[in-house]
Protein backbone atom coordinates (compact mmCIF):
# COMPACT_ATOMS: atom_id res chain seq x y z
CA UNK A 1 0.00 0.00 0.00
CA UNK A 2 1.20 3.15 -0.74
CA UNK A 3 1.76 5.95 1.71
CA UNK A 4 0.60 9.12 1.15
CA UNK A 5 1.56 12.45 3.28
CA UNK A 6 -0.41 15.70 3.56
CA UNK A 7 1.91 18.48 4.53
CA UNK A 8 1.96 22.15 5.10
CA UNK A 9 -1.88 22.91 5.29
CA UNK A 10 -4.28 23.23 7.94
CA UNK A 11 -5.99 19.63 9.10
CA UNK A 12 -9.91 20.97 10.02
CA UNK A 13 -11.85 18.76 12.62
CA UNK A 14 -9.34 16.64 14.44
CA UNK A 15 -9.39 15.31 18.21
CA UNK A 16 -6.63 17.07 18.72
CA UNK A 17 -6.48 20.34 21.24
CA UNK A 18 -3.61 22.04 18.74
CA UNK A 19 -4.10 22.44 15.38
CA UNK A 20 -2.25 20.08 13.05
CA UNK A 21 -0.73 20.74 9.81
CA UNK A 22 -0.15 17.46 7.98
CA UNK A 23 -1.18 14.24 7.68
CA UNK A 24 -0.55 11.00 6.70
CA UNK A 25 -2.90 8.37 4.43
CA UNK A 26 -2.47 4.37 3.93
CA UNK A 27 -5.11 2.98 1.55
CA UNK A 28 -8.36 3.90 2.77
CA UNK A 29 -7.71 5.45 6.35
CA UNK A 30 -5.74 8.50 7.91
CA UNK A 31 -2.76 7.07 10.12
CA UNK A 32 -1.09 9.97 11.55
CA UNK A 33 -1.89 13.43 11.92
CA UNK A 34 0.53 15.83 13.45
CA UNK A 35 3.08 18.41 12.64
CA UNK A 36 4.30 18.48 9.00
CA UNK A 37 8.04 17.62 10.91
CA UNK A 38 6.44 14.57 12.85
CA UNK A 39 4.07 13.33 9.59
CA UNK A 40 7.45 14.05 7.27
CA UNK A 41 9.29 11.46 9.59
CA UNK A 42 7.17 8.56 8.34
CA UNK A 43 8.68 9.08 4.68
CA UNK A 44 10.38 6.78 2.67
CA UNK A 45 11.81 6.68 -0.79
CA UNK A 46 8.32 5.35 -2.08
CA UNK A 47 6.24 8.05 -0.40
CA UNK A 48 4.21 10.16 -2.21
CA UNK A 49 4.58 13.31 -0.29
CA UNK A 50 1.78 16.38 -1.77
CA UNK A 51 2.53 19.81 -0.28
CA UNK A 52 -0.96 21.24 0.53
CA UNK A 53 0.70 25.17 0.39
CA UNK A 54 -1.07 26.29 3.43
CA UNK A 55 -4.74 25.08 1.92
CA UNK A 56 -6.96 23.46 4.03
CA UNK A 57 -8.19 19.42 4.53
CA UNK A 58 -11.53 18.58 5.91
CA UNK A 59 -13.15 15.09 6.35
CA UNK A 60 -15.64 14.18 3.63
CA UNK A 61 -18.99 14.84 5.56
CA UNK A 62 -21.94 12.93 4.65
CA UNK A 63 -25.59 13.08 5.60
CA UNK A 64 -26.99 9.49 6.39
CA UNK A 65 -30.29 11.04 7.12
CA UNK A 66 -31.58 11.78 3.29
Amino acid sequence: MTLILLVNGRIGYTAATRQSSALAVEGDRITAIGSTAEILALSSPTTQVIDLAGQSVLPGLADAHL
